[in-house]
């Protein structure tokens, strides 16, 4: 996980784009690498993010309360500021809030974690990070 910051903070127009910035947190990329799914339709934005996540190999499972894992997810809930927020946890523990303030959620509304589509692309690494470290 490498915290990326959210470039767009909301402010009626705009809405900010938390969520992309904890989705380019877990997958370590640029947040320009992200579809602007903020200035989507209220309709549209969901299965769009769905489809970009299936083209990078990730499949999205949601619950709709709090759950801790011990990997890297997005907890959603509504801010001290008193908008919809996303930001990054692992465990009970929040790593990350992408807003300038880092003051997180009041409380977590729903659960999002990214699970690899083929796992067996993911063995491969795996593989060579075994070769390259002998185990004792």
């Amino acid at each position: 996980m490498k915290p990326i910051d959210q470039t767009k903070l909301h402010n009626p127009p705009v809405i900010g784009n938390c969520m992309n910035a904890a989705f380019a947190s877990i997958l370590e990329i640029d947040i320009e690498e992200i579809p602007n799914f903020e200035d989507m339709d209220k309709y549209k934005w969901w299965p769009r993010l769905l489809d970009w996540l299936e083209g990078l190999g990730f499949y999205l499972l949601q619950w709709d309360e709090p759950i801790y894992l011990p990997c890297y997810f997005i907890a959603n809930g509504t801010s001290p500021r008193g908008v919809e927020h996303s930001v990054v946890y692992k465990g009970e523990k929040m790593v990350h809030d992408p807003h300038p303030s880092r003051d997180g959620i009041e409380k977590i509304r729903s659960v999002w974690v990214l699970l690899p589509i083929d796992p067996s692309q993911y063995n491969k690494q795996i593989q060579r990070t075994q070769n390259a470290v002998p185990l004792i």
